[in-house]
């Protein structure tokens, strides 16, 4: 058990249970592309690509979701949903968990960011239940945790969190707080460009799509190992079994180990997110270095 934890209410955390989503756009959306998502299928390339680079799991892919829907026109849907936080939004177990990791995730950029000079953006973990509308669609609860690049937000679902333990057995509080710390890579990625720039890669050579989606992955793996290190240096782990909490997760969500498991096969030419080892090792090498820089995976795969 990390000693990362949150009680009471967090103004970090956007929860929107119980409130259900509109609007008739699905993700496919977000750099201006348009079309849905091709699950379990090769990349097509352009904001196709890159939106399934910016979720820790494809979900249709593991646990037979619908997904998402396909959009019925050109425009985003953001949807009136409310932003204050429901009381006891993070006083059960699982709540706790997820709240102090995006507070802890949260400020550990922050002070990355300073010490650069530079300037960190807060933003929020949304919670949410069956579906909720984004700066990128309308987005299900199949779709897993996910980080939308408009609104520069961070959707999780609590209850597949669950269903993921449940099927996976993915268990422990660094585990899950592992997919926090990745979705939140995903931020520091947008903050610094290195999302637009696969954007642009993947439009200009749409072959590559898939090649960009796993660096982008993987680069968020080593940017949580990263946190973690710093966590570990404050004191806020237990024992060096936590860390093989998160290496285990990583490894369970490896393309070759889902498309294993789901479809009896593994094609490299699908994978998206990286493999197993891939997984472990760019978490690992952010864990050893303590430094976001030597994530380097652009350049090493």
């Amino acid at each position: 058990m990390t000693k990362i934890r949150e009680t009471g209410n967090s103004s970090m955390i956007d929860d929107r249970r119980g409130a259900s989503g509109g609007g008739g756009g699905g993700f496919g959306n977000i750099f201006g592309g348009g079309g849905g998502i091709p699950l379990p299928g090769k990349l097509g390339g352009g904001a196709v690509g890159i939106l399934l680079a910016l979720a820790v799991f494809i979900l249709p892919r593991i646990l037979g979701g619908a997904g998402v829907t396909t959009p019925t026109n050109g425009a985003s849907q953001t949807g009136s949903q409310s932003a204050a936080v429901a009381d006891g939004s993070c006083n059960s177990d699982l709540e706790s968990i997820i709240c102090g990791a995006t507070e802890d995730v949260e400020n550990f950029w922050n002070r990355e960011f300073q010490s650069e000079g530079k300037t960190y953006e807060f933003t929020k973990t949304v919670f949410f239940t069956d579906s909720t509308d984004t700066g990128c669609g309308t987005a299900s609860s199949s779709t897993g945790p996910f980080y939308c690049p408009v609104d520069h937000l961070v959707y999780i679902d609590l209850g597949f969190l669950q269903q993921l333990e449940q099927q996976f057995g993915i268990k422990g509080d660094l585990a899950e707080q592992y997919i926090v710390a990745h979705e939140y890579g995903h931020h520091i990625q947008n903050l610094l460009g290195t999302n637009a720039q696969v954007q642009q890669a993947s439009q200009n050579d749409p072959s590559s799509a898939n090649k960009e989606s796993v660096a982008l992955e993987l680069q968020a793996d080593c940017y949580a190992g990263v946190w973690a290190n710093d966590a570990n240096s404050r004191g806020l782990l237990d024992n060096a079994s936590e860390i093989n909490e998160a290496l285990d997760a990583a490894a369970a969500v490896g393309d070759d180990r889902i498309e294993q498991q789901t479809q009896g096969r593994v094609d490299p030419e699908t994978f998206t997110h990286g493999t197993s080892e891939q997984r472990k090792s760019w978490f690992q090498r952010g864990y050893s270095t303590g430094d976001y820089k030597q994530c380097s995976t652009f350049d090493e795969l």
